[in-house]
C-alpha cells in the first residue's frame, strides 16, 4: 500500500497533492497528481497507470478512489484495511478518505491479479459512482460475475454453466470475462461508458492480437447480451406500493427523512440461486420473526439498544463507535476486497476466480432479497420508534424516551431483519467454503481514533456486523443473529447447489 497527504489545489481536471508525508519517503516534497471528477455528491478521485517515483518496478494503480461519501466538504474517518491470510500475502484497500487530508492507493502486480479480480473492482467502482443502494450494487454485481463466469467457463470449461451454455475453447479466456463485464457495465451505466471503455481498452491491450484475442471479444458479448437479457425482467424495476398502519411493533417512517420504506418491490425479485417464492407458500430458508413486544425477550433487547445506540451513549465504547460507523457503508466492497485478498493468497486460477465471486455476489444477493421478503411481511418498528413509543408496547419493562436519537441514521425500510448481517453471513459462508477454512489474520486502523482491531477469523468478521448494527442504534440483537443464520444457509446454499465441477 501507498498512503500520502499534504496540502493540495486543484488544477482544472486535476488534483495535485504536495507531499509532506508518505509511505514512501522519496515521495515526499514531490507533487503527486491524480485526475478527478465529482458525480453527484461525490468526489471521484482516479490513478491509472504510471511511473511512481521510487519504485523498483512498475506497478499498475487498481482503484478508484471515493473520498467523499456523503456531502461534500464534510470531513470523513481514513480508515485502512490489510488482510493476511494463511500464506503470508497481503493486500490493502481503503474504506473511506479525508477530503483534503489523505489519498491512499492500492498497488497490484500483473502477477497477483487477472480480468476477474481487475473486473471486480471495476464493476464495484461503476456501482459506487451510481450511488447504488447496496440491494441495487449486489444484483448488479452478480449479474456482471454471472457473465463473466459464463465466458471464462466457455474457454476453460471446468463447471456447469450458469445461465449461458456456449463453448469457446480457442479464446482468451481473460479477454472473454473483460468483454462480458464490459457488455453488463455499459449496458447498466451508460454515463460511465467512457470509463468501463477505458478499463477494456487496458485489459486488450496486455493480450497479444490474433484469433484468441478476436474470439474472446465475440464469446464476452455474447454471454453478455444473453446475461442482460434473462435478468431484464428480473422485477427490480418493478412498481410497489406499501400502506403504512399504526400500532406497537409496526414500522413507521423514521427521522430525519420520514419518508416512505424504499425497495418495496425488492420482495419480489427473481433470485439468483434460491427458488422462487410464492404467494403464501413456504419459504427456502424462513426466519423466526422478532420477538414480541410484550416479551421479556424484546424488553432485553429494548434495553441494549437503548444503552449502547443511542447518539450520545456514555456505555459505547470508542472502539464502539469506530466499528458501528465503519459498517455504515455497504457490505459489498469488503467482502469482495477480502475474496480478492484470500484469491490471491490461494494461488486461484482464473476460472476458480470466476466462480468464486459469482458465488460470492449471488449468495449475497439472493439473502438480500429473501431479507427484504421478511422486512416488508413483518413490517417491525425501527428502535427509534420503539424507544420513543415505548408506552403503545404495554410491555411494563419498557421506558420511553421521547428525545432519544440513534448514533446512526435509521434506514428507510423495516428493521427486522438486519440486510447487513444476512450479507455478511452469506459472503461469510462462502469465503468459509471455497478458501477451506475459517481462519484470517486481518488488521483494521482508525487514525484518528487510535483504534487498532484485529481479527482472527471470517467468523468474527460476522459477529462484528452484528454489533456494529446494535451499536448503531439501527437493529436490535434478534435482527442481527437471525439475519446472519439466514445469510449463511444460502451462502451455503449456494456453494453446495450452483456452478458445481462437471464430472471427470
Amino acid at each position: 500500500m501507498l498512503a500520502y497527504s499534504g496540502r493540495y489545489r486543484v488544477e482544472g481536471d486535476k488534483f495535485v497533492t504536495k507531499v509532506d508525508v508518505a509511505g514512501n519517503e522519496t515521495w515526499v516534497g514531490t507533487e503527486q497528481t491524480r485526475d478527478y471528477k465529482i458525480h453527484s455528491n461525490r468526489l471521484v478521485v482516479m490513478s491509472f497507470a504510471r511511473a511512481e517515483p521510487g519504485l523498483r518496478r512498475q506497478t499498475r494503480a487498481r482503484n478508484l478512489h471515493l473520498c467523499a461519501r456523503g456531502r461534500l466538504g464534510r470531513r470523513r474517518t481514513e480508515i485502512v484495511q490489510q488482510a493476511n491470510f494463511d500464506e503470508g500475502k497481503t493486500m490493502s484497500f481503503y474504506r473511506q478518505a479525508g477530503i483534503a487530508v489523505c489519498v491512499v492507493l492500492v498497488f497490484a502486480s500483473h502477477a497477483r491479479a487477472d480480468a476477474v479480480t481487475d473486473w471486480n473492482q471495476v464493476a464495484i467502482r461503476a456501482t459506487d459512482i451510481a450511488g447504488a443502494p447496496v440491494p441495487v450494487q449486489t444484483r448488479t454485481m452478480s449479474i456482471v460475475h454471472a457473465a463473466i463466469f459464463d465466458a471464462v467457463n466457455a474457454v476453460d470449461r471446468k463447471y456447469k454453466p450458469y445461465v449461458v451454455d456456449v463453448r469457446a475453447p480457442e479464446a482468451s479466456a481473460e479477454v472473454a470475462a473483460a468483454a462480458a463485464a464490459h457488455g453488463i457495465l455499459v449496458r447498466f451505466y451508460p454515463p460511465q461508458k467512457p470509463i468501463t471503455d477505458a478499463a477494456l481498452t487496458a485489459t486488450l491491450a496486455t493480450i497479444p492480437d490474433g484469433p484468441a484475442k478476436e474470439n474472446g471479444l465475440r464469446i464476452g458479448h455474447e454471454v453478455a447480451e444473453k446475461v442482460f437479457a434473462a435478468r431484464k425482467d428480473d422485477g427490480a424495476s418493478a412498481q410497489a406500493s406499501y400502506m403504512f398502519s399504526s400500532g406497537p411493533g409496526v414500522y413507521q417512517a423514521t427521522p430525519p427523512m420520514n419518508m416512505n420504506p424504499i425497495l418495496a418491490q425488492w420482495r419480489s425479485v427473481a433470485p439468483f440461486l434460491m427458488t422462487p417464492f410464492t404467494m403464501n407458500g413456504p419459504k427456502q430458508f424462513p426466519f423466526a420473526g422478532p420477538p414480541d413486544v410484550t416479551s421479556a425477550t424484546f424488553a432485553k433487547e429494548f434495553d441494549e439498544i437503548k444503552r449502547l445506540g443511542a447518539r450520545l451513549s456514555t456505555e459505547r465504547t470508542t472502539e464502539q463507535t469506530a466499528i458501528a460507523i465503519h459498517w455504515a457503508g455497504s457490505e459489498v466492497p469488503p467482502f469482495n476486497a477480502i475474496a480478492r485478498t484470500g484469491s490471491a493468497a490461494k494461488n486461484l486460477s482464473l476460472i476458480d476466480n470466476a466462480r468464486l465471486f459469482a458465488l460470492l455476489n449471488m449468495a449475497m444477493a439472493d439473502s438480500l432479497i429473501a431479507g427484504f421478503e421478511a422486512k416488508y411481511a413483518y413490517n417491525f418498528w425501527r428502535p427509534v420508534t420503539a424507544i420513543r413509543n415505548a408506552a403503545t408496547a404495554k410491555n411494563p419493562a419498557l421506558a420511553a424516551d421521547a428525545n432519544w436519537e440513534p448514533l446512526l441514521v435509521s434506514p428507510p425500510h423495516q428493521e427486522y431483519p438486519s440486510a447487513h448481517c444476512l450479507g455478511a453471513g452469506a459472503a461469510v459462508a462462502v469465503l468459509q467454503s471455497v478458501f477451506g477454512s475459517d481462519n484470517l489474520t486481518a488488521s483494521y486502523v482508525y487514525p484518528p481514533l487510535g483504534v487498532v482491531r484485529r481479527w482472527t477469523s471470517f467468523s468474527q468478521i460476522a459477529t462484528e456486523v452484528e454489533n456494529a448494527r446494535v451499536w448503531g442504534g439501527i437493529h436490535y440483537r434478534s435482527a442481527v443473529e437471525d439475519g446472519t443464520a439466514v445469510g449463511r444457509q444460502i451462502g451455503e446454499y449456494a456453494v453446495k447447489s450452483a456452478m458445481r465441477p462437471l464430472a471427470n
